[in-house]
């Protein structure tokens, strides 16, 4: 098998002679070996230094192997990391305790060098299917969620979204806010100039959202001519600042179709609310502001807070 220059292994052992001779065996073998003395040490490297597979012995203090194999395996959003377990020769108890846990494999101390570097060449091509899958799935994802106009995400992306984010708020009590944005004057453009001219017209409104808005703000197409912003961790002044920002830069850069004005009308909704109490209550409320906004003129920010409020962002 040909070692990938940077394939990282943990190995964790509280005996220093046994550690020592298993890191010159695994180095002479070509992998890049991180040490742990103890539970609480493999756990911290496994956060900080990304291992591809770690060698854990049962017998440790602070925490044993077995409590860190039930650790590692219970993440839920970590990559597949194999576990082997370095057991004493007659500890059935804990092999089977182990492989109950989710390890991966067992090996006996004192370990024999061939049989380590086999099963753990094993375990490494296990991994490298497994990681390949889930890059697959993962991509797949993405392009499912993707809208391909514009390249932001998709209304079938916003519901599952909103809802982890509004979740995250609550638990942690922290400011989620949402903006609604309408495209006026996208209908009289499809109908006047036709698809690929409205098309064009929906690239460039997306292109300056994405311009106006922050890395970590999620960005939707919900419908052919309609926006939502998700604000993570931002309270009812940050969400203005937002909705002006986008607002301004449309009103530098929509140029009218001919004689067809283009503008942005913006809903604003935010929590904490005492009006809201869900993820389906932010929409609603960030949906109720755009209609009074498109109602009153178009080309508008209306925001909620006990009712809707008109605000119109200076251009300077």
């Amino acid at each position: 098998m040909v070692i990938p220059s940077k394939t990282k292994l943990l190995l964790a052992d509280d005996d220093a002679q046994i550690r020592d001779f298993l890191h010159k065996l695994l180095v002479r073998a070509g992998y890049d070996v991180i040490q742990a003395e103890d539970g609480k040490d493999a756990l911290a490297k496994v956060r900080d230094l990304d291992p591809d597979l770690v060698l854990l012995d049962v017998m440790m203090p602070r925490l044993d192997g077995l409590e860190v194999c039930r650790i590692l395996k219970s993440r839920k959003d970590a990559v597949f990391l194999p576990v082997i377990l370095l057991t004493a020769k007659g500890d059935m108890e804990s092999r089977v305790e182990g492989l109950k846990l989710g390890a991966d494999d067992y090996i006996n101390k004192p370990a024999d060098p061939q049989e380590l570097l086999d099963r753990i060449e094993v375990l490494l091509r296990i991994k490298a299917l497994q990681d390949k899958l889930s890059t697959s799935f993962e991509r797949d994802l993405e392009e499912k969620n993707k809208d391909r106009l514009t390249g932001l995400y998709n209304s079938s992306y916003l519901d599952s979204r909103i809802r982890d984010e509004f979740q995250r708020a609550a638990r942690y009590s922290e400011p989620i806010s949402c903006i609604y944005i309408n495209l006026d004057g996208y209908h009289s453009v499809l109908l006047e100039k036709g698809r690929d001219t409205a098309d064009k017209v929906v690239k460039q409104a997306a292109q300056i959202i994405q311009d106006s808005t922050r890395e970590f703000d999620v960005l939707i197409r919900t419908i052919e001519n309609q926006f939502v912003i998700v604000l993570p961790r931002t309270h009812i002044t940050g969400s203005l600042a937002v909705a002006t920002r986008v607002w301004q830069k449309a009103r530098q850069d929509l140029k009218p179709v001919q004689e067809i004005q283009l503008g942005l009308s913006m809903g604003v909704s935010f929590y904490p609310n005492k009006d809201v109490n869900s993820e389906d209550k932010l929409l609603d409320q960030a949906r109720q502001a755009l209609e009074k906004a498109m109602g009153s003129g178009q080309n508008q920010i209306c925001f909620f807070q006990h009712m809707a409020y008109l605000y119109q962002p200076d251009m300077s």
